[in-house]
């Protein structure tokens, strides 16, 4: 059995995420409703679970046995998942948050104003942006780069909450009615297509799980998949990253890829 941070437990994964997991040397565990999954997935790995065990309290008293059982350092929720089913997952993350693995490198990905910072180093590079303090200062920010904008706040927890897109004058009074006094960082918004990538990452080596692009337009050809692929590579190993799930947000703009930021994977 491997170490404590290569040991995942995954949840409703689907083969291509199961496969990324086998390919990077993961030892893994499965909680699925199917009942049959890739060959190389030992059967004393795979736990199936009925279609109400979300909503009724099995999935959520599974899941916290084989952590406790198998000492399993990651737990990652597949794309395929539901809400109630992620739900879960994110439940059992916050409960288990002292004795799961995580990279230490990830929270420079995780703070927009450190990912600025480091995308300094990288071959795209960051978008202008300015720290501001209160709704007013953010006000001044948005005047010198101009719209459209992407503002993010600090939460009452002290954490980053969502970036919030704003695009006209409009959605910039709608904000400020909400906006509190803290820390703001206020980023220009890219143009062009954008890209939700999921990583799975194990000693240093980034296997790339999924690429998806958001919205209802066509997919992207696969030269522009590639350099999507090869921005969020470049980060992760930009950033020292050794493991775990992220989930990066790319634009793919007239210039070239560019990063809007990144959050843990696998919720």
């Amino acid at each position: 059995m491997g170490s404590f941070a290569e040991r995942l437990l995954l949840v409703v994964p689907g083969d291509e995420l199961v496969r990324s997991a086998l390919a990077a040397g993961f030892d893994l565990w499965v909680v699925d409703q199917r009942e049959t999954l890739p060959d190389a997935v030992p059967p004393d790995g795979l736990f199936v679970t009925g279609p109400d065990s979300a909503s009724d309290g099995t999935l959520h008293a599974l899941l916290t046995r084989l952590i406790r059982r198998y000492g399993i350092g990651q737990l990652v929720c597949g794309p395929a998942a539901g809400e109630e089913t992620r739900a879960v997952v994110r439940r059992v993350r916050r409960e288990r948050d002292r004795t799961l693995w995580r990279d230490p490198a990830a929270g420079l990905l995780k703070d927009p104003v450190a990912l600025r910072r480091l995308l300094r180093g990288a071959s795209w590079p960051p978008p202008r942006a300015e720290e501001a303090a209160g709704a007013g200062g953010a006000r001044a920010s948005v005047a010198r780069i101009g719209l459209p904008v992407s503002i993010k706040s600090v939460s009452g927890d002290g954490s980053w909450g969502s970036p919030v897109a704003v695009r006209d004058e409009r959605d910039m009074a709608r904000w400020a009615r909400g906006a509190g006094d803290g820390a703001h960082l206020v980023e220009e918004l890219f143009p062009g297509p954008r890209y939700r990538v999921e990583t799975l990452s194990l000693g240093g080596m980034h296997h790339v799980v999924s690429v998806v692009r958001d919205g209802s337009g066509p997919p992207g050809a696969p030269d522009e998949v590639s350099l999507v692929r090869s921005c969020v590579r470049e980060l992760l190993d930009l950033a020292g990253i050794s493991g775990g799930a992220l989930r990066t947000d790319a634009v793919l703009t007239p210039d070239g890829p560019r990063v809007a930021g990144c959050t843990d994977g696998g919720l």
